[in-house]
């Protein structure tokens, strides 16, 4: 698999005009990291394993297959690169979200509530929620409250 990271990421890369080199090339990262069998595209765009299209997050909201995010569309990138650049502030990544749907069979990845294809824990994107703010925000919902604006 380092092979298949080598091409990718290599130089020559612009004379292959593929549609999803631009959303490969975001996940450059992970390409050495892929599970075993898993194409960059799927690892992408999905779909994920059975046990995680229809799981629960780590705050209890389902996972609606039919309606995810693009990663392109919530900036998605390893969480250390988003500080980086200013979009987030350290220890904020997908192992940490509420959005997250941890690791069930081993292969490192989880997915994502709300974003498609595979995610890990180390990742970062612009929906990123403690899960502290989402249980309050439900039990705020459940008592019949005002529910929290997203500012």
């Amino acid at each position: 698999m380092v092979g298949i990271a080598g091409c990718l990421g290599g130089g020559g890369g612009q004379q292959e005009t593929e549609t999803e080199a631009t959303t490969e090339a975001a996940d450059d990262d992970h390409d050495e990291e892929r599970p075993e069998g898993v194409s960059a595209e799927e690892f992408v765009r999905g779909p994920v394993p059975e046990p995680y299209r229809t799981a629960l997050s780590q705050a209890n909201e389902r996972r609606d297959p039919d309606d995810l995010f693009t990663k392109e569309a919530v900036k998605f990138q390893e969480a250390d690169d988003a500080v980086e650049a200013g979009l987030t502030e350290a220890g904020r990544n997908c192992g940490n979200c509420a959005e997250y749907i941890p690791d069930k069979n081993g292969d490192g990845f989880g997915a994502c509530a709300k974003v498609e294809g595979y995610i890990g824990p180390e990742d970062w994107c612009s929906l990123w929620e403690s899960i502290e703010e989402a249980e309050a925000e439900a039990e705020e919902g459940e008592d019949g409250g005002e529910t929290a604006s997203v500012v």
